[in-house]
């Protein structure tokens, strides 16, 4: 089985903002606090995979300059995928058929969702049968690795994101780490009990994945 773990930050447990103005050394520390908390979130998936019986799993170092996880801290069966945002061929780097399997961890809501931390990033398109779609960046991971026929099984983030991609897909398995309050607030699990809650998600997603249908969107599309 290989796995492509796909990550972003605003979505763990104890993110809440970016940071505060005029403050680099306090911004600074942040900054290092929360790539621990996202590295921790990613690390519980990623050996939850491997647990699961994959023999390949990738992580997509997606969020902001694509280099915010602490790789030396991951299980080293993994590989990583990072570098300079903007600067890879596709915004999915090696994301292909041959994946059984996607998990998303880290995930905020779309622009304009009410009560959720940190919303930003919308698509929308309307479909081959008129209906508007609107798409936030996991349901976005899931439309283009359907394109691949790859199942995203398993998607970590607070409360509204997670609605989200269980109305869209009913049967992806879903760990919300937080309450979403506003933008810059929310009632989070303590991060041990949401690195436990992902790994318990991700190894029932994965268990699953046969059952779980690419998120497949039909075309012609307008956007």
């Amino acid at each position: 089985m290989k796995v492509y773990i796909h990550t972003d930050i605003e979505g763990v447990a104890g993110w809440v903002f970016y940071g505060s103005f005029g403050n680099s050394i306090w911004n600074f520390n942040h900054l290092q606090r929360m790539n621990r908390l996202l590295t921790n979130e990613v690390n519980a998936a990623v050996k939850a995979s491997f647990d699961a019986g994959a023999e390949e799993v990738y992580v997509n170092d997606s969020h902001g300059s694509a280099y915010s996880i602490v790789f030396e801290d991951l299980d080293p069966r993994c590989r990583v995928i990072h570098g300079r945002a903007g600067h890879f061929p596709s915004w999915l780097p090696l994301l292909d058929e041959t994946f059984d399997a996607g998990i998303a961890i880290g995930q905020h809501a779309m622009a304009g969702t009410p009560f959720s931390v940190c919303p930003h990033s919308y698509w929308h398109l309307t479909d081959g049968d008129g209906q508007f779609i609107p798409l936030s960046e996991s349901s976005m991971f899931a439309a283009l690795a359907g394109t691949k026929g790859v199942p995203v099984v398993a998607v970590s983030g607070d409360d509204k994101v997670t609605a989200e991609m269980a109305e869209k897909i009913p049967q992806c398995q879903t760990a919300a780490v937080k309450q979403g309050w506003g933008p810059q607030n929310a009632c989070s699990l303590i991060p041990a009990r949401a690195c436990e809650l992902i790994a318990e998600t991700v190894a029932n997603g994965l268990a699953k994945r046969d059952e779980i249908a690419p998120y497949v969107l039909k075309g012609p599309f307008k956007l």
